[in-house]
């Protein structure tokens, strides 16, 4: 009986470690094991106290809102947890994931650093971003119907059916070309167009929204 409880106990430490190494986004319902059911002591669970970290974060200027970091000393696996109760911390609304490179990537395999040529190609079409110069710069703001539905579709009433929020930045050493100067402060952009072939910015942020249950 005592080797049978120690054969289990072992399972479900695999388990847990299995589930704690899943680094798959999918926009809407989870980032990693992270879904609409999970709590900050959840989290601790997965990924170890040294792991898991309280902090403020800016949501605007001069307003922040108590948030989660997970591995806040890991540029590859860093994210962060904002929650629906943030006096509780229960339920994540968005994660978020900011950088240039990352160990997370989304079931279609966007992930820092995929550069906007292959975000249109996964798109299948033209996708619409800001310009940029401010802090909402090179946001994708639309998939224009196309495969990349996370991004949504503006429609009459805004952004509709997005689950996933995108943005690119070009290398900074093309900011003295005339391409960025072309791009900056443009209320739109198309992905199809002369400047972003020439500029093929990067995302440097992906922000994925978890809907409730």
């Amino acid at each position: 009986m005592t080797r049978w409880l120690v054969v289990l106990a072992a399972s479900f430490l695999v388990a847990a470690h299995s589930l704690a190494a899943d680094w798959v986004i999918v926009p809407g319902e989870r980032v990693g094991p992270v879904d609409a059911g999970t709590t900050e002591a959840r989290l601790v669970e997965l990924f170890g106290a040294a792991n898991v970290k309280r902090v403020s974060f800016e949501v605007e200027p001069g307003e922040a809102v108590p948030a989660t970091s997970l591995f806040p000393d890991d540029s590859m696996r860093r994210a962060i947890v904002l929650w629906r109760d943030p006096q509780t911390r229960i339920s994540p609304e968005t994660v978020l994931i900011r950088g240039e490179r990352t160990v997370w990537r989304t079931d279609k395999g966007i992930t820092l650093g995929t550069p906007l040529a292959t975000l249109r190609r996964l798109n299948g079409k033209p996708l619409t971003l800001t310009g940029f110069g401010s802090d909402l710069g090179g946001t994708l703001l639309d998939c224009n119907g196309g495969s990349l539905t996370e991004f949504g579709e503006d429609g009459p009433r805004g952004i509709v059916g997005r689950t996933l929020v995108v943005r690119v930045e070009p290398d900074p050493a093309q900011r003295d070309t005339s391409a960025y100067q072309q791009s900056i402060g443009a209320s739109e952009l198309s992905s199809d167009s002369d400047a972003m072939r020439t500029l093929n910015p990067r995302a440097y942020e992906l922000m994925i929204e978890i809907r409730p249950r």
